[in-house]
């Protein structure tokens, strides 16, 4: 006798596949606004980060039911305006504050700035599957999960470079392990505070009744 699949299940295939659909996508077009990024105009450059900005509020907000907060949001922009603002204004090559070159400064905010985004999804989508991880495994993951990406912005860096060929965007062999160091220090900072906010956030919620307070903080 053939078995007649549920339609719940095909269902949640569906939805699986559409979020990898929509996450190889997403990383294609972020690739792509990397690979010319210092070398294009800062209005392209806001237009296609609005673009990507925009497909991935409205996927989350209306197919996943999980809108992402403000601040996220602002975080993501602000990673991207990091060195689109440092190009514009011709910071790189100076020193910026107590740092010795603004380059320092553009990998601590970027990278930094986007483990709060990280960090979000990570702890949204896992308790929307029903799993409540430590803070200390979700910090963990989501500082090497952000440095994941901070390390393929070096290769893509490479490929600008190898593919493109009209520019240098690595000077010395010293480039990227000194731009990974600064990435390091400022996912691991940035994740740090994300977690000081979200296990107060927890402490809040158990002090709620119901089982799950608001977990989609």
């Amino acid at each position: 006798m053939v078995e007649i699949e549920a339609p719940a299940h095909a269902k949640t295939r569906f939805r699986q596949a559409e979020f990898l659909a929509f996450s190889s996508a997403a990383f294609i077009a972020k690739t792509f606004l990397l690979m010319r990024l210092p070398y294009r105009e800062a209005w392209v450059n806001a237009l296609y980060t609005s673009l990507i900005l925009g497909a991935f509020y409205c996927y989350f907000r209306f197919r996943q039911k999980m809108a992402p907060p403000i601040f996220v949001m602002f975080c993501l922009a602000a990673a991207v305006a990091t060195d689109v603002l440092g190009n514009l204004f011709k910071l790189y090559g100076h020193k910026f504050g107590p740092l010795t070159d603004y380059d320092e400064f553009a990998h601590l905010a970027g990278s930094g700035l986007s483990a709060i985004p990280a960090f979000w999804l990570l702890r949204t989508t896992t308790r929307r599957v029903g799993l409540r991880l430590p803070l200390d495994l979700m910090t963990f993951l989501a500082v090497t999960i952000t440095f994941s990406f901070a390390s393929y912005y070096e290769i893509v860096e490479l490929w600008d470079e190898k593919f493109y060929g009209d520019f240098q965007r690595l000077w010395t062999p010293q480039d990227t392990p000194h731009d990974l160091q600064w990435d390091m220090f400022g996912i691991i900072f940035f994740a740090l505070v994300a977690a000081l906010y979200y296990k107060g956030v927890d402490r809040r919620d158990r002090s709620r009744p119901g089982p799950f307070g608001a977990e989609m903080s």
